[in-house]
């Protein structure tokens, strides 16, 4: 078994409950099953190979809130390493990659960045270079950190501006920016607003919604708000028809839990039944969410595989020309580290593409500072890592992104997610959602490859998954990310 020994000179950098979420991963990025713990004072953390890796660590960042850094290749060795330094060193080297390679495409970098992130390096060079000095070295890396994380937002903001700045030169922006709706249709306010911050929602139709008693499908609810999209000009994508996690069927369904074959038949029964009605109606099918994770009933991955492919099948052979996209949750393989999975996410969608099923696009679930069931808030240049590596696939990209507006209780959510946030030491008046949204989101517009945006919750003020991660709160008024979306897409001539 691997082992890699850390000194810190802080404890509470890793938040609380930070420790089962520490992991090691390999040169593809993808998480070994790790195990974390406290020796005295040294941390250690373990896992089934001896591999170098990168190690990745819930920090507390002075003036930024709760992120995932992570470190550069490490080697196993007897001598602890210092963490602060460590995870300095790694997120200074990933921005300089990155800002190399978007350099490289075009980018013009402003003056002044160029100098901060200059700064940044100082303070890391004093802080690796006096490690004998734990806490001066320690302070010296976590305000290098600090500084690091305001340029690289500084950064993606400018690299944003300018991509869409040329893809507007060249051809008007052809990328689509929505919303997932709930299970009834929204108030005319809220529509009123939603048509004019969107070009496209994305309709709910899973078994668990059409089909909550057994036998008896109601199609009412679904209909109406496709009649709504369609009067207001919004183009519709219809799914997830399959979500393959515990809240993916109905709850009369957990009776049959066991008898895979008759599950099978009855999921693709449904999936069968929703395109028959809706075939020609809507523009996108989104075929299945939460592939690689989601704990549908009994089974197994390959079982779950298998079952998007002849759900894809089923759709293709009743409406052969309409595009079908298939999501993948928590896309990093965070859960990676506490569950054991053969297959990463992007090894999934591979696996898939192989199979010429069919599928025109791949969905990427990102519900940013949640924990479980989510993925941690990491530095915002990694979006831009993620989305090169998934589009290394050749196909479209649909991007479904969900992010904490506060951590107080919500009665109305899950109650096992626990929400966690950013904040911009700039820009202290903004909450977490909008630092999020604000950075995240234009840089997801600025890549060829993503062709749909949908913010993944639409409101707080109705039963929901994750904590202040809608649009609307819990008395239903706007939050302030809704305009910021609607005037990014209005800017990019959506």
């Amino acid at each position: 078994m691997g082992q890699m020994r850390f000194a810190l000179h802080r404890r509470d950098r890793i938040p609380p409950g930070g420790l089962p979420r520490i992991y090691v991963a390999g040169n593809e990025d993808i998480p070994w099953q790790t195990r974390t713990r406290w020796e005295k004072e040294t941390l250690v953390v373990e896992r089934g190979v001896d591999d170098s890796g990168y190690v990745y660590v819930p920090w507390l960042v002075d003036g930024h809130g709760q992120y995932l850094l992570g470190t550069s290749t490490l080697i196993e060795r007897d001598r602890p390493y210092l963490l602060d330094v460590e995870l300095a060193r790694g997120l200074i080297q990933r921005l300089r990659s990155r800002l190399f390679i978007w350099e490289w495409l075009g980018m013009k970098t402003p003056p002044e960045l160029s100098e901060r992130l200059q700064d940044a390096t100082k303070l890391f060079s004093r802080a690796a270079t006096n490690q004998r000095d734990v806490p001066a070295a320690a302070e010296s890396a976590n305000r290098a950190i600090a500084l690091a994380l305001t340029v690289s937002e500084h950064l993606v903001r400018a690299f944003s501006e300018q991509t869409i700045g040329s893809r507007q030169r060249q051809t008007p922006i052809a990328s689509l920016m929505g919303v997932t709706l709930g299970p009834a249709a929204p108030p005319v306010a809220v529509r009123r607003q939603l048509v004019d911050a969107c070009n496209i929602v994305q309709l709910p139709v899973g078994w668990r919604a059409i089909e909550s008693r057994e036998g008896k499908r109601d199609w009412k609810p679904t209909d109406e708000q496709l009649g709504w999209c369609q009067t207001a000009g919004l183009k519709v994508a219809a799914g997830p028809l399959l979500r393959l996690d515990d809240r993916g069927v109905p709850d009369w369904m957990y009776l049959w839990e066991g008898d895979d074959d008759n599950l099978v038949r009855l999921l693709l029964d449904h999936v069968r039944a929703v395109v028959s009605r809706y075939s020609g109606r809507v523009h996108l099918w989104h075929v299945a969410s939460r592939v690689n994770n989601g704990q549908l009933l009994s089974l197994s991955e390959e079982s779950r595989l298998n079952l998007v492919a002849q759900a894809v099948q089923v759709v293709r052979k009743i409406d052969p020309r309409t595009p079908i996209v298939v999501s993948f949750d928590q896309p990093w393989g965070e859960y990676l580290v506490e569950q054991e999975h053969d297959l990463a996410p992007l090894h999934y969608a591979d696996a898939l593409l192989r199979a010429d099923l069919g599928i025109s696009g791949f969905g990427l679930e990102i519900n940013a500072g949640y924990w479980p069931r989510g993925s941690s808030h990491r530095p915002t240049f990694e979006y831009g890592k993620l989305i090169d590596m998934w589009s290394q696939l050749g196909l479209p990209l649909m991007v479904l992104l969900t992010a904490p507006s506060g951590d107080l209780p919500d009665p109305l959510a899950a109650k096992t997610i626990a929400a966690e946030l950013i904040e911009s030491p700039e820009m202290p008046q903004q909450d977490s959602q909008l630092v999020l949204a604000s950075t995240v989101a234009p840089l997801l517009l600025g890549r060829t490859s993503v062709q749909v945006v949908l913010w993944n919750q639409l409101t707080d003020h109705e039963p929901h998954e994750f904590p202040h991660g809608g649009l609307f709160d819990g008395k239903g008024d706007a939050k302030p990310t809704l305009g910021m979306l609607r005037d990014l897409r209005k800017a990019c001539g959506g």
